[in-house]
């Protein structure tokens, strides 16, 4: 009998514990179960704070709507940003004013046309730890004026000045006056938008217009696009609606400009020219001065400088100078950039000649006479404009000169405002070139070329 308990092991020791593999597969099961549940848990925690966080930030979004509304003066109703800690959560509280002239047109200072008729607010309230699905609160509402704004039988002008970067430039004094006849000028200040209203406006009759003028809001010096510390724009005004005048305003940036003219004169009265991805601008000068500080306006494509009109005269861009022959195109110089309140560094290239014989020390005033060219040739562009430099008077017999590229005629006189004429156009003979370029003979045309062999 034992013998067959042992053939059938029924008498071996029998295993009492788990093997290693279901102890794995346990302890597995159980992670997975307690991750549910921990993720479940985290996500009725993160939901709970956010309804509760959701809860607080409409009541923010009302109260602010309530702000807006108790403010007297609705022009006075415009962009708020501010911070709230409530319950240990940091709430982003945005206010936004826009004013409606119809249903249909919202334009920032009311801008859309028509008469002022009430102001549309909008309320925007975002918080810390917000879910990235759950989107902001947000409340709007429409503000009636108290009082009527607009007169029928009168107008409004609506000034809208913002800068190189869209934004709204709060605190500019603005100015509007018949542009003729006399008057008390209009006044007023930007508000945090970067609008102003001049309201109850005497409408314009004929070709009357009002001009619209802004001025820098502090010490440091602002520019329009155009490099205009103070400027000016005109426009009608129509009883019973609105006119709107819009600046680009800015903090100006420096461009410290050499001429590339050692040892030479520039003209007193030459113009630079600004050349960036916006329309190009021509600056005009009454100085020498060689640096010449220029004030721009902030640009993150930066400025070229060139010498001269490039507007009237093509001829004076080195870039717009074509291969010919063995020349080779002209370059342009780089462009440098300009932020508000900080100087940057820019040398200008121009070519330059040495006018001879100014024995008499009663004639040594010196006039350059751009030569009109319709169209381009031989690789060099057209100057459609004619211009006249004035240069100061040199003290020696011979003086050094440098003029922006293209095409000239040179004269000398006894005076600083001498007419130039044939009878004074200084010969070939006298006048010598420094840089490449080259002289006709028979006319003394002196052409200052900015290409290369």
């Amino acid at each position: 009998m034992q013998q067959m308990r042992k053939r059938l092991g029924l008498d071996s020791p029998r295993d009492g514990g788990m093997t290693l593999i279901e102890v794995v597969v346990a302890m597995m099961i159980f992670t997975v179960i307690t991750t549910g549940l921990l993720y479940t848990m985290t996500s009725l925690l993160s939901i709970t704070r956010d309804s509760r966080a959701r809860q607080v930030a409409t009541n923010l979004a009302a109260q602010e709507i309530d702000l807006a509304r108790s403010i007297g003066d609705i022009f006075a109703v415009g962009i708020v940003r501010r911070t709230v800690e409530l319950n240990g959560d940091r709430f982003i509280v945005q206010r936004d004013a826009e004013w409606d002239s119809n249903a249909d047109v919202t334009q920032p200072c009311g801008a859309g046309g028509g008469t002022l008729r009430y102001k549309r607010v909008k309320v925007t309230v975002s918080w810390e730890g917000q879910r990235g699905s759950a989107p902001d609160v947000v409340t709007d509402t429409i503000i009636n004026p108290r009082d009527r704004i607009s007169d029928p039988e009168l107008g409004t002008i609506l000034v809208s000045v913002i800068s190189a970067t869209g934004v709204g430039v709060p605190n500019v004094p603005v100015t509007a006056r018949f542009t003729t006849g006399s008057g008390t000028p209009l006044t007023a200040r930007t508000d945090s938008q970067g609008c102003a209203y001049l309201l109850r406006v005497a409408p314009t009759s004929g070709t009357n217009t009002y001009t619209v003028g802004i001025s820098t809001p502090g010490a440091a010096p602002y520019v329009d696009i155009a490099g205009a510390t103070s400027p000016t724009l005109t426009t009608p005004v129509v009883k019973g609606t609105s006119s709107s005048t819009a600046f680009t305003y800015d903090r100006a940036g420096t461009l410290n400009t050499t001429f590339r003219a050692p040892g030479a004169l520039i003209p007193s009265n030459m113009s630079a020219s600004l050349i960036s991805t916006r329309d190009p601008v021509a600056l005009a000068s009454t100085s020498a001065a060689n640096p010449r500080s220029i004030l721009v306006s902030p640009w993150g494509d930066g400025y070229t400088v060139i010498s001269g009109d490039t507007i009237a005269c093509q001829a004076h861009d080195p870039g717009r100078w074509t291969a010919s022959g063995t020349k080779q195109s002209g370059i342009r110089p780089e462009a440098v950039a300009a932020a508000s309140g900080v100087p940057s560094n820019v040398t200008v290239p121009m070519g330059r000649v040495d006018v001879r014989n100014l024995n008499n020390n009663n004639v040594r005033w010196i006039v350059a006479m751009s030569v009109v060219s319709e169209t381009a040739s031989d690789g060099k562009p057209a100057c459609a404009t004619q211009q006249i430099l004035r240069f100061p008077r040199v003290s020696t017999s011979t003086g050094t000169f440098s003029l922006p590229y293209g095409s000239w005629t040179l004269h000398r006189g006894d005076s600083a405002t001498f007419a130039p004429t044939a009878g004074n156009r200084v010969g070939s003979g006298d006048i010598v070139l420094d840089t490449f370029g080259s002289i006709v003979p028979s006319t003394a045309v002196v052409t200052l070329d900015p290409r290369t062999n």
